[in-house]
């Protein structure tokens, strides 16, 4: 039986807000970053120029932010699970091709800690991004997607900071979406608005299979930390596709979600068996999963009036869920059910 879950805290943004992400490392789990997104009419060669926020919160607090980083408008941000230059880390992506690395100081405030053009050109927003540390701490490199149909890895270089280690051509529309393997990083996953799947041995940068088997554009997709060869897909199509990585051939499941296209999934940090859904038109879902992949709605939250792109669990509060909505620029506390 779902349950209907109502808001327990929110803010206004002022800004469109289309990303939300707890900090996973225990000793800052109360830490919550929000990312927006404003086109204004103010213009830079006759592009209108974009700007972002991105607020900090102690969710232990009043919704009062801890702190805002003014930077162009945010796309896709997520925490590093490993450290970055001995600092946790937070990894944003904007809408002039940018990639930005800001990790705690001893304040607790996040400051600049790398700044580089994930693509050459500005005209290129930077759609997503995904670090290949969840598993493998070793493995500092970074994935993002453009709105080009590229797809780019970034590695550390010897001056500490991120650069460029390859970059391909994957997609003819946008790349909503790219994100690594986490039990195998040589292998990328990536998804466009040309409705396509794609996994890419980064080797190679050469296809290891191209499914179209979402109806729509595919705008999301995480591989399982907690248990290997599990896959969840998402799209505009409104259906949540698993896959077992060892046979791609076709999903093992999929569960309808109860409408408004999905934006992003967030498997949950510490049971195998729940998934997270920003559901754009709809609201936010938490589904349930059995050993079969068959999936049952377990919460509903439809307190968004807008666009729902961005949602997350906090690692330490069990089943406490942040998400936003982008109209109504607002960000939303609340429980899924146990």
């Amino acid at each position: 039986m779902s349950v209907q879950a109502s808001s327990i805290a929110s803010f206004d943004t002022v800004y469109s807000a289309d990303s939300t992400e707890f900090c996973p490392f225990q000793d800052h789990a109360q830490y919550l970053a929000v990312g927006t997104y404003q086109l204004t009419d103010e213009q830079q060669e006759n592009v209108r120029i974009r700007k972002g926020k991105t607020y900090l919160f102690d969710v232990t607090k009043p919704l009062v932010p801890k702190q805002v980083i003014e930077t162009p408008a945010v796309l896709d941000m997520k925490w590093s699970h490993a450290l970055v230059n001995d600092k946790q880390c937070l990894g944003i992506v904007d809408s002039i091709g940018g990639f930005h690395v800001y990790g705690f100081d001893s304040e607790d405030n996040l400051t600049a800690v790398d700044h580089m053009q994930a693509t050459d050109d500005a005209s290129v927003l930077c759609l997503s991004l995904d670090w290949a540390s969840r598993l493998d701490k070793s493995d500092k490199r970074v994935v993002t997607s453009h709105s080009n149909g590229d797809i780019n890895i970034l590695a550390p270089d010897q001056s500490g900071g991120y650069a460029i280690q390859e970059q391909w051509h994957a997609h003819d529309l946008e790349a909503w979406i790219a994100a690594f393997d986490y039990w195998n990083t040589n292998i990328v996953y990536s998804g466009a608005d040309d409705g396509l799947f794609k996994g890419w041995d980064t080797r190679t940068q050469t296809p290891t299979f191209t499914y179209k088997r979402h109806m729509m554009g595919v705008t999301t997709m995480q591989s399982n930390p907690h248990k290997e060869h599990q896959l969840a897909t998402g799209s505009y199509d409104e259906t949540i596709y698993f896959w077992d990585t060892r046979s791609m051939r076709q999903p093992v499941n999929t569960f309808q979600t109860p409408g408004g296209g999905i934006w992003r999934l967030k498997w949950h940090p510490t049971r195998s068996n729940r998934l997270l859904s920003a559901s754009m038109h709809a609201g936010a879902f938490v589904v349930d999963i059995d050993d079969q992949c068959e999936a049952t709605l377990a919460t509903s939250f439809l307190d968004h009036t807008s666009m729902a792109y961005g949602a997350d669990w906090s690692s330490s509060e069990p089943d406490l869920v942040a998400s936003c909505s982008f109209y109504d620029h607002i960000m939303h506390l609340w429980k899924a059910s146990e």
